[in-house]
């Protein structure tokens, strides 16, 4: 695992801070847990919530916001959390990039082929292990150029 120092710059409102490190780059890990919070809204935080009324503007119904339950009334334990391990420019495809790249037709580039074949193979392994959190890398065409 490589060591690093976290500087005295962080940032209140992005959460974002820069680490030096002297090992290299390739034994970056980081670890991503995602968990569902739920919150009961009550009338008294329910204030809180609410967008303010703009003339002409439609409120979004709070149902939108309801989890959607299973058969059996509740989301799995699988739903609710996600955890995963990333390495440097390390490859997570999202729900979308699975569909895309399924279609051969829409390949363009060797990247996108090489994706293809990746993505073959994950469905003879059993799929994606991943549901929620999913990576870009520096060569991705979805990554910005600056």
């Amino acid at each position: 695992m490589a060591e690093a120092v976290a500087e005295a710059v962080w940032s209140t409102d992005t959460g974002e801070a820069v680490y030096r490190s002297r090992d290299p780059v390739r034994n970056l890990r980081l670890r991503v847990h995602l968990q569902r919070i739920t919150q009961r809204i009550t009338s008294s935080n329910f204030l809180r919530y609410q967008p303010a009324a703009q003339p002409g503007k439609d409120l979004i119904d709070l149902a939108t916001f309801r989890p959607h339950p299973t058969a059996s009334g509740h989301r799995s334990e699988e739903e609710e959390e996600e955890e995963v391990v990333i390495g440097w420019q390390e490859k997570l495809f999202s729900q979308f990039e699975v569909d895309l790249y399924r279609n051969e037709a829409a390949c363009q580039s060797p990247l996108d082929h090489q994706y293809r074949q990746e993505i073959l193979k994950l469905e003879d392994s059993g799929g994606r292990k991943n549901r929620r959190i999913f990576t870009y890398t520096d060569s991705d065409r979805y990554t910005n150029v600056e």
